[in-house]
């Protein structure tokens, strides 16, 4: 089990620091005033800082420590983990808690938001998906075969305009938001290959149907577009299965089940019966 130590900034601009072994709950309980006694009625809180400890102990000390500082030296501590992007973290509820390093969010399973589009279509009389292979080069999955397009939801977008921005950053497509089908929203934690850290995620999935060849143009991320069945899609989520697929070119491949990295049980679940729907 994790264990972290946090500094909060209340709504008054005062600091609180605590422990928790769940920091996703802790500032839920925060924010609904049954935290701390110190925080309650001084909410909303945002997180500003965070440390992650393999035992609970480690993190009492060093909570212990941080409340010895002063103000000052706080802040320093929280001018020490910023920088690069930054992603919107929330708590439990699903209310924002403020605004984190990308590297914080995945080294430590803060909870966060994200997209994915599932982009579905008839290929020569076959119901299929487009499946990107992710660059050879990616810390997470290098090589590994995805949904079309996935990203983060950047503070400040919307599930709609970030999955827009992803689609024409990772393969290519030019979407209007009428292209676009909400598809559900759906909680998924996994570890992650960077460093050893994991993703606790809301994925705010979304559908969209081109039949023949879409007008892909893969990003730098991306190394290749691959058609697969439905129907081969669909026994991988419930037993291992290589899926026989098509280059855009029409050339053939084999997708290994272990490579799929959009096996979400969940998801797949929630957005199966539109996928029917739309492909009659």
């Amino acid at each position: 089990m994790n264990n972290y130590t946090y500094i909060l900034r209340c709504a008054d601009d005062t600091l609180y620091c605590g422990w928790t072994n769940d920091l996703t709950a802790r500032l839920s309980a925060h924010n609904s005033g049954k935290g701390a006694k110190y925080t309650r009625g001084r909410g909303p809180v945002t997180l500003v800082y965070s440390e992650i400890f393999p035992t609970q102990s480690e993190a009492m000390r060093r909570e212990a420590q941080i409340k010895r500082l002063s103000r000052a030296q706080k802040q320093a501590l929280m001018e020490s983990q910023s920088g690069g992007e930054q992603l919107t973290v929330y708590d439990a509820d699903g209310r924002a808690c403020g605004e984190r390093p990308r590297a914080v969010v995945h080294a430590q399973g803060l909870y966060h938001h994200v997209c994915h589009l599932w982009t579905i279509g008839i290929r020569d009389g076959t119901p299929g998906l487009w499946l990107q292979q992710r660059q050879f080069d990616r810390p997470l999955y290098p090589g590994g075969f995805d949904l079309s397009a996935t990203g983060h939801i950047d503070p400040g977008e919307t599930p709609a305009s970030a999955m827009l921005r992803e689609a024409r950053e990772e393969c290519g497509l030019i979407l209007r938001t009428e292209d676009i089908l909400p598809a559900g929203s759906y909680r998924q934690q996994y570890s992650r290959g960077e460093g050893g850290g994991f993703d606790d995620e809301l994925a705010f999935a979304f559908l969209t149907r081109k039949d023949g060849i879409p007008p892909f143009s893969p990003g730098c991320e991306v190394a290749d577009m691959v058609f697969v069945a439905l129907s081969d899609f669909a026994i991988a989520h419930d037993a291992p299965h290589d899926l026989p697929a098509r280059r855009m070119d029409g050339s053939a491949l084999t997708v290994p089940h272990g490579s799929l990295c959009c096996l979400h049980q969940s998801e797949w679940a929630g957005v199966q019966p539109l996928l029917a729907q739309h492909l009659q």
